[in-house]
Parts: structure tokens; sequence; C-alpha cells
């Protein structure tokens, strides 16, 4: 018998474009894996609750995953304030890289971690 799937809709902006998506993510041994990313309209996402989901933890990659819908980009950044974005802007200034938030536009150096908490994306 088939276990039950937890399966969230986290929202994201694309670095580049800044417009809204939502990444598909299920939880697979204790992962989170990041399945499917399509466009949203962040109200329609806000009114189906999306902006509340939140997780924690490791977020792999399936090897189906398409990556941001409008830039491509497959990688992302979690920024301070805790929204994400594709990485599809990175500007990089020697060993360093760069990164403006698509939702508080703020501009930090990247660090790149594996553990991590998302939520909300606070409309």
């Amino acid at each position: 018998m088939a276990g039950n799937l937890n399966a969230k809709i986290i929202i994201a902006r694309c670095a580049k474009t800044k417009q809204a998506f939502g990444i598909r993510v299920e939880e697979r041994e204790n992962d989170w894996i990041r399945t499917w990313a399509f466009p949203i309209d962040e109200k329609k996402a806000s009114k189906e609750g999306f902006d509340t989901n939140t997780i924690s933890g490791t977020l792999q990659t399936d090897p189906e995953y398409p990556g941001c819908p409008f830039c491509g980009s497959e990688a992302f950044i979690v920024c301070s304030c805790g929204k994400i974005g594709c990485n599809g802007d990175l500007e990089y200034k020697g060993v360093s890289a760069y990164y403006k938030c698509p939702f508080c536009e703020c501009r930090d150096i990247v660090h790149f971690a594996d553990n991590f908490q998302v939520s909300g994306t606070g409309y």
C-alpha cells in the first residue's frame, strides 16, 4: 500500500523578469524535491493559500524539473527575506556572486546552502 503524498506549491519570482511562478515540491524520504514549475498569478496564488505554505530542510531537483518558466534557470536563491527566486540574474565579480532579490530588491553576496526554510510570499 502506497503512503500519502505530501506535496505543496511554493511561490518564487524570476530574477530576470520579476514574474511570479509556482514550484511544486513533494516530500520524498525526508527531502523536498522540486518536480514542476509554472507561471502563476500572485493574487490567485494567495487565494489558494500558496502564500502560507512552508517547507524546511533540503530541496533537491527532480531530473524532470523544467526550471524557471521565464528564463529556464534550474537553480534558485533563497534571499535573507525568506523568499526565493531563480538565479538567472547572478552577477559575478571575481570569486563572489551577487544577487538582486526579485521580491525585496536587496543586493547581496550569494551564500549557497543545502538546508533552509522557505515560507509564504508576503504579499
